[in-house]
């Protein structure tokens, strides 16, 4: 009976091993297919470039590309001054489609700059 599980472990074993070296070898085989400075530009220039400095006061745009309409600018300012500062970032995210931390982060952004 412990010679039956010698073997069927040692089945296992050679199963595991067979099955990396299997992987190993077509990993290997995808390393190939590759031209040698096909890869060294698109890791040197990122698909999109950071967007540092936008605004939503201006004219801007959100990450989702909707932007802040003057009207809907004016209405969470109008909420800020009133001390209602969930509802200026409910207005945001019904505005813009974004999520409530993001909404958060942009009436801090309207409150910043007043």
């Amino acid at each position: 009976m412990s010679l039956l599980l010698m073997v069927l472990a040692l089945l296992g074993a050679l199963a595991v091993l067979g099955t990396g070296a299997w992987v190993a070898g077509q990993l290997r085989r995808g390393d190939q297919d590759v031209e040698p400075g096909a890869g060294a530009s698109a890791l040197a220039a990122p698909a999109d470039p950071p967007a540092g400095g936008y605004t939503l006061l201006e004219g801007g745009q959100d990450r989702s590309g909707s932007a802040l309409s003057d009207d809907t600018l004016a209405r969470v300012r109008g909420l800020l001054d009133e001390g209602r500062g969930n509802e200026a970032a409910g207005a945001v995210r019904d505005a813009t489609g974004c999520g409530e931390r993001r909404a958060e982060e942009i009436v801090a952004e309207i409150r910043s700059f007043g």
